[in-house]
């Protein structure tokens, strides 16, 4: 799968304990919604946001019921218009 997203995506990873200032990015990303985490967000080029991790039934941050599987390649779809059935079926 990783070289679907690599080809689609620019992956970047927020450790909110780790990095400088990291809290400070996430909390600019993620604003005051609530959730579990890993969250996540994709956003375009200028960082305006196109979708996150919380779905129709909460946060999929680590997609494992079928339900979060199906919001991940949801997001996967409508943030990469260009991404391939074949690829979205990889993913799922």
């Amino acid at each position: 799968m990783q070289p679907i997203i690599d080809r689609h995506f620019v992956d970047l990873k927020i450790d909110t304990e780790r990095h400088t200032k990291g809290a400070d990015v996430a909390k600019s990303l993620r604003g005051d919604r609530g959730g579990g985490i890993p969250w996540m967000v994709i956003t375009d080029s200028a960082g305006a946001e196109i979708v996150t991790s919380d779905g129709p039934k909460g946060n999929c941050g680590c997609p494992v019921t079928e339900d979060e599987r199906a919001w991940f390649v949801e997001m996967v779809r409508r943030s990469a218009p260009s991404v391939e059935t074949a690829e979205l079926a990889t993913i799922e």
